[in-house]
């Protein structure tokens, strides 16, 4: 008997050793009762930023434009997207989904004040249908604007960035140079996207 009486408190004192080295998570009475007992959030990437810093003091500067179509599978699409200017397309090549899909497209030029430049510069949204769309990674499809529609001037840089639904941000995909007025970028998924310097 005394011998079980000894493993005992040998085993409840192991326990308590190794709760106090070890602890047990956040869940302790010297824990600050706004602690979390979740997992911290992930870190937002360098490229993503609120839309205020990237665009300040921003205006809505046109009506939207809404645009539809359908895509087909077996051949190439092209959508004109009805937009002031000569080059305004979205290319999907062939093979890039995998049936016919009816997609649509909400485009709105807005205003804001460009801080690098000291002067008013715009910014072209694009909110493509149906959200979440996925392409063939090596079919994607390609946004073609018409430079001088946003401003920008042959060898000026464009960006393009996707709003993040769930933080609220804007990361930074690619950036392009404007060649022959024009500025192209591939389109991965479907999603909101915005164009500006």
């Amino acid at each position: 008997m005394p011998r079980r009486r000894t493993i005992l408190i040998l085993l409840v004192v192991i326990g308590s050793l190794a709760l106090g080295l070890y602890g047990c998570g956040k869940i302790t009475p010297t824990a600050s009762e706004n602690e979390d007992l979740t997992a911290p959030p992930a870190e937002p990437l360098k490229s993503a930023l609120p839309a205020e810093a990237i665009w300040p003091k921003m205006l809505v500067n046109c009506d939207t434009v809404y645009v539809d179509g359908v895509i087909s599978e077996y051949r190439w699409s092209f959508l004109d997207l009805d937009l002031p200017g000569r080059y305004h397309w979205f290319i999907v090549p062939s093979g890039a989904v995998d049936e016919k899909t009816t997609i649509t497209i909400a485009i709105v030029r807005n205003t804001y004040w460009d801080e690098d430049t000291e002067r008013w510069s715009y910014m072209a949204e694009f909110d493509f249908g149906p959200d979440g769309l996925v392409f063939d990674p090596d079919r994607q499809p390609r946004l073609i604007i018409d430079a001088l529609w946003l401003d920008l001037q042959n060898g000026d840089e464009a960006v393009l960035r996707f709003y993040q639904q769930d933080t609220g941000l804007w990361e930074e995909i690619s950036a392009n140079r404007v060649e022959r007025n024009k500025v192209k970028f591939y389109i991965p998924h479907f999603s909101k996207y915005a164009v500006s310097r």
